[in-house]
């Protein structure tokens, strides 16, 4: 990238629509891979409970290997719904590259470091928990409009189209995941 990746973590909050455009045309694929690995680490520390892990079945596992795990999870879940968004922005006319998208993408996610403070007041007594909770609901519509201004700026599209595809390609690939393993189902049986 032309800037330094500090400059840019700092453009995608404060400069959002310039800096993901930059990301977006520059498309840092190295980097957003540590973004998005580094959130998801962030994130896992702060909101795994050890008794989750044992209704997960999970109790054995370490800190390391489960940060691993939900990690590689996370980008993953984030290289399959870049490929659903980017067909959907195919679809509807967009003109923008899958790696452009990923890697907005990835630095749309970038509020999700906050979860770190936020666990931590969530622990203040009596306030902490509905504190916590609006900054978290705060953090989720940040990176919901980030991921919205990623696909917009990738594909060079309107606001709506990207909100649509934002909003509706999730649901319409689950869709089909639900009919192909109904079909598939019914046809074993």
């Amino acid at each position: 990238m032309e800037k330094g990746i500090l400059e840019t973590l700092g453009g995608v909050l404060a400069r959002p629509i310039s800096t993901i455009r930059s990301i977006c045309e520059q498309r840092p694929i190295g980097w957003a891979i540590i973004v998005v690995l580094v959130v998801s680490a962030v994130s896992t520390v702060t909101g795994i409970d050890p008794g989750m892990l044992e209704e997960l079945g999970l109790p054995d596992l370490s800190m390391p290997a489960i940060v691993a795990l939900f990690s590689i999870i996370s980008l993953v879940t984030l290289l399959v719904l870049t490929a659903v968004y980017h067909l959907a922005a195919s679809v509807l006319g967009g003109r923008g590259t899958y790696g452009g998208l990923f890697c907005g993408s990835a630095f749309a996610g970038l509020p999700g470091i906050f979860a770190a403070p936020l666990a931590a007041i969530g622990l203040l007594p009596i306030v902490g928990d509905l504190l916590s909770g609006l900054g978290t609901f705060g953090i989720v519509v940040w990176s919901l409009v980030l991921g919205i201004l990623a696909i917009r700026e990738n594909y060079l599209i309107s606001t709506g189209r990207a909100i649509l595809i934002y909003l509706f390609a999730p649901v319409v690939l689950f869709v089909v995941v639900f009919l192909v393993t109904f079909l598939m189902f019914f046809l074993v049986n």
